[in-house]
């Protein structure tokens, strides 16, 4: 019976990690990220998304329309210019890049574009020893390491903005979104080393970072196994 390359490869790298494991004890690999989190960003782009799919450019159908996206100053500003103007177009509107020659101009403002954070633990406070007359006593808020049973942190993101559209030749007002406003949310939950086990409003949120994670340990798998 031949046996496969990818047999010995598995027993092998359990091998190798766990030698180092005892050699070489504890390590922390540091790992760079980007300035901000990809849940935070899905949020607030999915709170977005929520609110622009209520908007009605029906009014605007078939006119050239110039949209000003110069009021627009939230971070990513490219990502909501660019799902207005697809939107825009999608219901009829002839979006016009030059602003002369448009009929109409559309002006897009936010007056809230950001997150806000929550951290709640539950558990024992720090406990330590102090002398005493009567002998030694247990007090809280000493130096030792107090103990979480459970901790959950919260991350909500909210939307503010507001769009209408008005003649180039009279000035005269011709359409209005009316106030947009949309609200997300993610929930992590850990008890005690378990989780993290996440809640959210956008179900791209929840399955974030779990799927990831699930095709890494797939991929580890593949590679492990001589698959």
């Amino acid at each position: 019976m031949r046996i496969s390359r990818g047999f010995w490869r598995l027993p092998q790298a359990i091998l190798a990690v766990t030698v180092s494991g005892l050699v070489g004890g504890c390590s922390t690999v540091k790992m760079t990220g980007t300035s901000r989190s990809g849940t935070e960003q899905l949020l607030l782009t999915g709170a977005w998304d929520a609110a622009l799919s209520h908007v009605d450019f029906h009014g605007l159908s078939g006119q050239r329309v110039y949209l000003d996206s110069d009021p627009v100053s939230i971070v990513d500003k490219g990502y909501v210019v660019s799902t207005i103007r697809r939107s825009m177009i999608e219901q009829g509107v002839l979006l016009e890049n030059n602003k002369d020659k448009a009929e109409v101009i559309v002006e897009a403002a936010f007056g809230a574009y950001g997150t806000d954070e929550r951290d709640a633990k539950s558990g024992l406070p720090p406990v330590g020893i102090a002398p005493s007359i009567m002998g030694s006593s247990i007090v809280s808020g000493g130096s030792g390491s107090s103990v979480t049973f459970s901790q959950t942190l919260r991350q909500d993101a909210v939307v503010k903005a507001a769009m209408f559209g008005y003649e180039v030749k009279s000035g005269r007002l011709l359409w209005e979104s009316g106030p947009l406003l949309s609200a997300q949310g993610v929930r992590d939950h850990f008890v005690l080393t378990a989780g993290p086990y996440r809640l959210s409003s956008l179900p791209e949120v929840e399955k974030y970072p779990d799927e990831s994670q699930r095709r890494t340990n797939k991929r580890l798998w593949h590679k492990f196994s001589g698959q």
